[in-house]
């Protein structure tokens, strides 16, 4: 229990002062591109594609997330949503072609830090991550427990529609630390 209550460190991740007007550049050419039918190719950097999940994920505020203490009765798990209101903070390193998330939320009235490390696929249409490593907290998970967790998690009839592409999207992968996404 001390281990999973012992965070994770941060991940440090690249920064850039004028990376919003990037991000809101490419993101605007690759609609138009989606919207117009023709093929494109989309690349963003870490320090893109970290401000473009700032701008996008409902990341708590501080007070926000302690609000969500999710006081829940027992045996009953927290829903998406609820998790999703205590998150407070979520990072992605992109070293080659592998990623490495790291998200920090609080339940029941605590921060618990979750890092993955995976290869990003998309297949049939469906976004998915190929986990290779992970720990909640400092507790390392085995392998066997973190596929079947990130199977059920892609798979789960409530989270299907997240993870599908738009009709537009042919795929998405990291190759030489850049996200990359290729339209139709």
């Amino acid at each position: 229990m001390f281990l999973i209550l012992q965070q994770t460190p941060p991940l440090t991740i690249q920064t850039d002062p004028q990376v919003a007007e990037h991000v809101a550049e490419k993101i605007a050419r690759l609609q138009l591109a989606m919207e117009s039918g023709r093929a494109y190719s989309l690349s963003l950097n870490e320090a893109e594609l970290n401000q473009w999940m700032r701008d996008n994920l409902a990341i708590a505020s501080a007070q926000q997330a302690n609000e969500a203490g999710l006081n829940l009765p027992p045996g009953h798990q927290p829903t998406a949503q609820q998790v999703q209101s205590a998150l407070k903070d979520v990072r992605i390193n992109m070293i080659d072609h592998q990623l490495r998330a790291y998200a920090l939320f609080t339940i029941y009235g605590r921060d618990l830090s979750l890092q993955l490390d995976g290869t990003l696929q998309s297949e049939d249409g469906v976004l998915r991550l190929k986990p290779i490593s992970g720990k909640l907290g400092s507790l390392p998970i085995p392998r066997s427990t973190l596929d079947h967790v990130v199977q059920r998690l892609f798979d789960s009839p409530q989270n299907r529609n997240n993870f599908k592409l738009p009709p537009q999207i042919a795929s998405i992968w990291i190759e030489n630390s850049t996200l990359v996404v290729v339209t139709r």
